[in-house]
């Protein structure tokens, strides 16, 4: 059975997770938030302590802080919400535990609304019958009840966990929150208003568009991809891949994508949580994919740090992330997120401008510090700026239905792309439409897609700008992942959008979407169709360095640019061939960055991961 079709059984009967001496934690059900909480429900454990930097992030970081968290440091500058975990609500819209809310959570309350955060407390249910009545025949006492919680404890606002909700539910879930916002903006206004969501919404009992804009924060819960429930020791929380294919609904990206398809116009609501544990497997083998044979066991990062210290971290190119493995008898597996794949993983939200990142569970860290500093590192001083939109950004619109438009997770500029099949007449049913976050010396401008492989399309690219439309039209299947450049230059300084519909003249044919840049206008000529031939050749990659092999017809020059567009390296070439290294000097941060050759008309581009060494 695949995990994903044990995901939708729910695999109960199972013993809850328990804590050990060790800090581990096991779990049995694919809703981490419930199992640990039916685990520990009626111990109280939880004593806070924190400093405050004088940091200020630029994005939210909303950290979970449970009841049985134990010893537990903060770094209150760096957490924009607190979300005290948790009251349980009944099926009578009642509160039935308080779980020590608010007395063990007040020093952390005190610190962080010292620092300029806002303190949430976490309401929480997690069976779909008394969910049902909650926001049916409860629903006139449960809104007051949350109110009441806001108006007379030391929050200022809640956050809804209910998991497990039914299909039948959806609607009733979305008038439900717009009339607990309704009633907290009544009395107690300015309050804080978020709900709990799945990175995948198998039964379809979420309309992401509509809740978003009824909420200050939808905070996606990014970790179920592998748990107990899996036949494959794995990460829960890859970046890209372990899927069947490109669509399998089995990564980050992947999730990033659902959530834009389904709820354009929303990235300023989205918050993604990341997992601060891990899973440690009995497996066949010492391999990646290796198939679970016996428990899993879920572990906090303070647990799985140590175990990679202790056997020797390795490093999945897949996943994006970090794991472990040793004999103990059999074969045993750890995968978890470090800092250098968490810096991964906030460097894709801060590039697509979502609202921010999460945590489940703050305390999980122990006394270590280094997830605190990539938090400052990522989400403190400037915010991200560049002249590129991507597939995940705001600024790149997809309109029509979103059935019609398929979510690929490897090949893209930056990890992903979406693809939709053409239409041979009539108005666009399906269109994307990219504008641009415009340089501050904005004036005249090239444009540039790139096109990943597989596109098939005559795609007509519209570009609107101050002084007209003008259409471009590119053979998709002329480009395999390239940057193709759309003409130009056009005047920017009062705004510029592209449009790309699906009506081609043909029928059935993909038409890929991905990102679009800003360039200055350069002299070259049009570039010429790749037509398959090699592009940049780099090996390792993903490496701790690269050796780039760059061919130039003519004299030109090689430039590295991280996500953000900037050139971190450049070198010029006489005509012939030239083996570089790159990078040259210490301290350049790991990461996702471009490599393009530049020679005469061509330019060639090769995506590099580089990795901490």
């Amino acid at each position: 059975m695949s995990p994903w079709i044990a995901v939708l059984f729910a695999l109960v009967s199972a013993e809850g997770p328990t804590e050990t001496p060790a800090g581990e934690i096991r779990a049995s059900m694919p809703s981490l938030h419930m199992s640990e909480h039916e685990a520990h429900r009626g111990t109280v454990n939880l004593e806070v302590d924190g400093t405050d930097m004088g940091r200020t992030p630029n994005m939210t970081v909303f950290g979970f802080l449970p009841y049985w968290s134990g010893q537990t440091h903060l770094r209150y500058d760096l957490i924009t919400i607190l979300a005290c975990f948790c009251v349980d609500m009944d099926s009578s819209g009642g509160i039935s535990d308080r779980n020590g809310f608010p007395e063990i959570f007040t020093g952390a309350i005190e610190g962080i609304s010292e620092a300029g955060g806002t303190a949430v407390v976490t309401v929480v249910n997690f069976s779909a019958r008394s969910i049902h009545s909650i926001l049916t025949k409860a629903r006139p006492d449960a809104i007051p009840t949350m109110v009441g919680l806001v108006e007379n404890y030391p929050v200022n606002g809640i956050c809804i966990d209910f998991e497990n909700v039914g299909s039948d539910d959806r609607n009733n879930l979305t008038s439900f929150m717009e009339e607990l916002r309704c009633s907290l903006d009544i009395h107690v206004p300015g309050s804080h208003l978020s709900l709990c969501t799945p990175a995948v919404d198998w039964n379809g009992s979420f309309d992401y568009d509509a809740l978003a804009k009824a909420v200050d924060a939808v905070f996606v819960m990014c970790y179920p991809f592998h748990g107990i429930w899996s036949d494959e020791a794995g990460p829960c929380c890859p970046l890209t891949g372990w899927g069947s294919g490109p669509e399998s609904p089995s990564n980050m990206v992947w999730c990033m994508g659902d959530y834009v398809k389904h709820a354009p116009g929303s990235h300023s609501k989205l918050v993604f949580g990341i997992p601060y544990y891990g899973h440690e497997w009995d497996t066949a083998g010492p391999s990646a994919h290796s198939s679970a044979t016996g428990k899993c066991v879920t572990l906090t990062y303070r647990s799985l740090a140590a175990g990679a210290g202790e056997h020797g971290r390795l490093w999945d190119d897949e996943s994006l992330t970090p794991w472990y493995a040793y004999r103990d008898g059999g074969w045993k597996q750890g995968w978890f997120d470090d800092r250098e794949s968490l810096k991964l993983k906030y460097d894709l939200i801060r590039s697509s401008d979502f609202q921010g990142t999460g945590i489940w569970a703050l305390g999980y860290d122990g006394s270590r510090e280094e997830l605190w500093d990539c938090l400052e590192e990522s989400f403190c001083g400037e915010p991200w700026t560049d002249s590129l939109t991507d597939d995940l950004e705001s600024r790149l619109t997809l309109h029509g239905p979103p059935k019609y438009w398929h979510n690929v997770t490897r090949g893209g500029w930056y990890h992903g792309y979406f693809y939709t099949n053409s239409i041979s007449s009539g108005p666009d049913v399906n269109r994307a439409e990219w504008t641009f976050q415009l340089p501050s010396d904005s004036g005249w401008w090239e444009l540039e897609a790139y096109l990943p492989r597989g596109g098939e399309a005559q795609a007509a690219y519209r570009i609107e700008s101050a002084s007209g439309t003008d259409t471009v039209v590119i053979d998709q299947s002329l480009y395999q992942g390239q940057w193709v450049p759309l003409g130009g230059p056009w005047n920017v300084q009062n705004g510029l959008r592209v449009i790309l519909g699906d009506r081609t003249g043909s029928t059935g044919r993909k038409i890929v979407v991905d990102a679009i840049r800003l360039v200055s206008p350069s002299g070259f000529g049009e570039e010429e169709p790749d037509m398959g031939e090699p592009g940049l050749p780099a090996s390792p990659n993903p490496g701790v360095s690269f050796t780039l092999t760059a061919s130039c017809r003519r004299p030109g020059r090689l430039t590295v640019y991280d996500v953000s567009g900037r050139a971190v390296f450049t070198v010029g070439l006489d005509t012939g061939d030239h083996v570089i290294t790159w990078p040259q000097e210490r301290g350049t941060p790991p990461g996702v960055y471009a490599a393009v050759l530049e020679s005469g008309s061509r330019r060639r581009t090769t995506m590099l991961v580089l990795l901490k060494k």
